[in-house]
């Protein structure tokens, strides 16, 4: 689940258990502050503890739901393929070359074969 849909999902939760950000913060933990960045939506890096402590204070499990390997595969080598072809764009210039949606198409989809083909490749940086 994304950041946002969590952050609604516990304000949802907050309206409707008519529990207050004091109230929460001191069931949970977490500190008044955090809670509120968290809530607001300002603060996507909190930590797993943090989160853990709200959803527990407000009831809510949190379900680990896994992406089947061959989709989480094909997602991270799309993801890296496409920033391969933008940092290519950008030092060749192609943009400028008017490069068909079909190669552009075409071009990402060899760069992501290339990269699922090596786990190393697929999960280095």
């Amino acid at each position: 689940m994304p950041v946002p849909e969590i952050v609604a999902r516990i304000q949802e939760r907050k309206r409707e258990l008519d529990i207050s950000v004091s109230d929460l913060a001191r069931r949970s933990g977490v500190s008044r502050a955090t809670v509120i960045r968290i809530l607001g939506g300002e603060d996507h890096e909190f930590s797993f503890a943090n989160l853990q402590a709200i959803l527990l204070a407000l009831g809510i499990s949190l379900d680990l739901t896994e992406i089947p390997a061959e989709q989480f595969r094909d997602q991270i080598a799309t993801a890296k393929a496409k920033r391969l072809i933008a940092l290519t764009q950008g030092n060749v210039a192609l943009e400028s070359q008017a490069v068909s949606r079909a190669s552009a198409q075409s071009h990402l989809e060899e760069a992501k074969a290339r990269i699922a083909s090596s786990s190393r490749k697929l999960w280095a940086s």
